[in-house]
């Protein structure tokens, strides 16, 4: 038997992306300040990346995980 645990709905999703966001919150706080900086630059340019073959809601969602780095 496969039960969903959540409903696929905007309040699931938008909670999902708040605890990555979280996520890699807490991680970069536990890097040096170099490897912080390595992993903000490495978000930019994985939105970069997003932004040039169009996908607005990957590049916008990396874009928050940049600021939660930083």
């Amino acid at each position: 038997m496969n039960k969903e645990k959540f409903p696929v709905n905007a309040q699931t999703l938008n909670a999902m992306v708040s605890s990555i966001g979280a996520l890699a919150m807490v991680l970069a706080r536990q890097l040096t300040p170099e490897q912080r900086e390595g992993m903000a630059t490495d978000m930019a340019a994985l939105a970069k990346n997003a932004e040039k073959t169009g996908d607005t809601t990957l590049e916008t969602l990396l874009i928050d995980l940049h600021r939660a780095i930083r």
